[in-house]
């Protein structure tokens, strides 16, 4: 049979790989290269390092010698992609536009001898983490068995204690969830006024944590076991965090989830007006 430690970090490859090429879909992008190439959304690097080191990990245990070497080859790994593959594709871009301006001034003679330079090398310290979140995740969806194994813990009831601190956080997050959507409103708060839709998006997302918190400690009280442990209440954590990883994305890396600026109304007024009359025309 097919040990572990190679086919589960190759699943978690081709589904970070798939995710990958499905987002580039849903910004209007059909690139079938997303499957094989590097960089981008999530870090397909980090996902399978760290898928690695956890199939060490619930294999061999914290004390486990193979978990240490997966567990340092994976942080070499995900400081390279951080560090030196980020620079190489920065220095492309910067390349990329000084080739152009200078072709374009005609100091270059023969601008097709100049290669594009592959931009997308290296990954964004968010790119990173959502990685290594699904290589943590998928890596215990399929090796969900021993994970039960070694955590038995995750099919037990949380005690109290842990059930009053998933009230409180739910209950902090609702305040939370209020007090951005009234900042974001204010108008004398342009800045944050400008990214209203974000705002809005992470108060909708804390509202459901909140909710979904709520409902999992009266399960909890009514000792419904199936559905009120520690496995799903760590699944709900987890859907929080990639959820809002995403929404920082898209507001860091791609600039949605904002208000448009001025010019950027400007100019969606005008294809609007010549959109009609061209219809006006055609009647």
């Amino acid at each position: 049979m097919i040990t572990e430690y190679l086919y589960v970090p190759l699943i978690v490859f081709a589904i970070a790989q798939c995710i990958k090429f499905l987002l580039a879909m849903f910004r209007g992008e059909y690139r079938p290269s997303l499957l094989f190439a590097s960089g981008g959304m999530p870090s397909v690097h980090s996902a399978t390092v760290t898928s690695l080191a956890m199939v060490a990990l619930i294999e061999g245990g914290v004390a486990s010698p193979l978990f240490g070497v997966a567990g340092v080859f994976a942080a070499i790994v995900i400081y390279d992609s951080l560090g030196v593959r980020r620079a190489a594709g920065e220095q492309a871009k910067v390349l990329n536009v000084l080739i152009s301006d200078l072709s374009s001034s005609g100091a270059v003679k023969v601008p097709g001898k100049y290669g594009h330079l592959r931009e997308v090398l290296g990954h964004r310290p968010l790119e990173v983490l959502i990685g290594m979140i699904l290589g943590v995740f998928l890596t215990g969806v399929v090796m969900a068995s021993q994970v039960f194994e070694q955590a038995p813990w995750l099919l037990t009831v949380p005690s109290s204690l842990a059930q009053t601190i998933e009230l409180v956080l739910a209950g902090f997050l609702l305040v939370t969830s209020v007090i951005v959507v009234v900042l974001s409103r204010r108008k004398k708060a342009t800045k944050l006024s400008h990214y209203r839709p974000f705002f809005q998006q992470i108060a909708i997302s804390n509202v459901v944590i909140a909710v979904a918190l709520a409902l999992l400690v009266l399960l909890q009280k009514q000792a419904v076991l199936t559905y009120s442990t520690w496995l799903l209440v760590s699944l709900v954590l987890v859907a929080f965090l990639l959820w809002h990883a995403a929404l920082w994305y898209l507001l860091l890396v791609d600039g949605k989830l904002r208000m448009p600026t001025t010019p950027e109304r400007d100019a969606r007024k005008d294809r609007w007006l010549k959109k009609s009359k061209r219809t006006r025309k055609s009647k």
